[in-house]
């Protein structure tokens, strides 16, 4: 799958597992919008089967698992991928039940706002 034009990029992906519970993805979406607008409507989309529907090109993608890694990584042209800061979280399930999960989320999205913040100027 090729990922978009370069013109249509966006600033970030969240690649997610499919079927996540809402509460998961509530909490999820509220953690992003704590990052600001750029986070908040980062483009979203589910691995189902191990693989990725559509996959727009990004700056930047964040992974919600070892199984969503690897999908982004079977997908994603290797050009991007060296181009592009991708950031590993762990599955929302994980993050829902633990601190240590919320608190390596949180430091993954402070991690990818620098990125990004960095790359805008």
């Amino acid at each position: 799958m090729a990922a978009a034009p370069e013109g249509l990029a966006v600033h970030c992906v969240v690649v997610l597992p499919g079927g996540c519970m809402p509460r998961e993805l509530d909490l999820l979406g509220r953690a992003l919008c704590a990052f600001g607008a750029g986070l908040a409507r980062a483009a979203r989309v589910e691995v189902t089967d191990g693989r990725l529907a559509a996959l727009p090109s990004a700056r930047a993608y964040l992974a919600f698992g070892e199984a969503q890694a690897h999908a982004l990584g079977r997908e994603l042209p290797v050009e991007l991928q060296q181009r592009a800061q991708i950031v590993l979280a762990d599955v929302p399930g994980q993050v829902l039940a633990d601190a240590a999960g919320k608190r390596r989320l949180w430091n993954a999205l402070r991690h990818l706002r620098r990125a990004l913040a960095s790359s805008d100027g």
